[in-house]
């Protein structure tokens, strides 16, 4: 796989919101959501509202799912919220092979593509929501999911006009896909789903956001998997809380994760300096970045 994840292109800042996605809607065409929904009327809503905005903002809207009623409903609702836009529905099958892991190139490539086109038609990007509940059933697909979604902020962040959403349903998948959450500048879900942190991409660099406890560790370590394995820079510098266990986990001496990567945190706050001297961590791992 080629895709280079080594950074966006930096001096290309876009504007893009990050936290709670129920207190930061989403205003921008770069923006990229994620939630957990228990049923189709609370996920519906939530869709409707997400492309709403796109149509504001002069973006063509896409949807895509499984439904088995081939997304009638969620147009329907789309419709009679907005009748002046235009919404096309896509099964899921059409975009994602569901035989086999997610390749993270090929999606990049259909993103580029729908890109290029809707630009070429006159508007100013692309809005997507997309269900991706059955891309996630099988546990053993899910590291793929989470680093296909990393690739697909890269994508964002660097200046592509495309904000997408992706919501999964929490009755089906029969566990919580917090990696998948966690990467993600826009989450939101039920209280047992962990959406106090976030690791995603912001002018050309990854920030790790939030609050991270006890609860958090295991989305940290699956966030953490899809890093370069010779390492990688988190700013931190939005990092407001840091668990004991979760600065072993940044550190690389958890002896839960399965692969340790050599992790550098700019800009820390003091809170989390305190954390790690504590421990006594390798002090070289808190640098000091001065190129945003």
């Amino acid at each position: 796989m080629s895709i280079d994840l080594s950074a966006p292109a930096r001096g290309s800042s876009v504007a893009r919101a990050a936290g709670a996605l129920i207190d930061k809607r989403s205003g921008g065409c770069h923006d990229h959501a994620c939630m957990a929904y228990t049923t189709r009327a609370e996920r519906d809503r939530a869709a409707v509202e997400w492309l709403l905005e796109g149509a504001a903002l002069g973006q063509r809207l896409l949807a895509v799912t499984d439904d088995d009623d081939a997304g009638d409903r969620l147009r329907a609702a789309f419709a009679a919220a907005d009748a002046g836009h235009e919404l096309t529905h896509t099964s899921l099958g059409e975009v994602y092979d569901l035989s086999a892991p997610i390749d993270a190139e090929a999606q990049l490539a259909h993103f580029r593509g729908e890109v290029a086109s809707a630009l070429d038609a006159g508007f100013a990007g692309i809005r997507v929501f997309t269900d991706i509940t059955a891309l996630n059933l099988d546990p053993a697909r899910r590291p793929g999911h989470v680093r296909w979604e990393h690739v697909a902020d890269a994508f964002m962040a660097g200046g592509n006009p495309v904000a997408a959403m992706c919501a999964y349903d929490l009755t089906a998948t029969g566990q919580d896909l917090g990696a998948v959450m966690a990467v993600h500048p826009l989450r939101h879900g039920p209280s047992r789903v962990p959406t106090t942190f976030g690791m995603y991409w912001r002018d050309g660099h990854r920030f790790l956001e939030g609050e991270i406890d006890q609860f958090g560790i295991p989305a940290l370590i699956g966030a953490l998997e899809v890093l370069p394995s010779e390492g990688a820079d988190l700013d931190v510098s939005g990092l407001a809380f840091l668990s004991v266990r979760a600065s072993a986990v940044l550190a690389g001496m958890d002896p839960s994760q399965r692969a340790h990567r050599s992790i550098r945190l700019a800009n820390a706050h003091p809170v989390v300096e305190r954390v790690w001297n504590v421990m006594d961590f390798d002090p070289r791992r808190l640098i000091e970045r001065t190129d945003s």
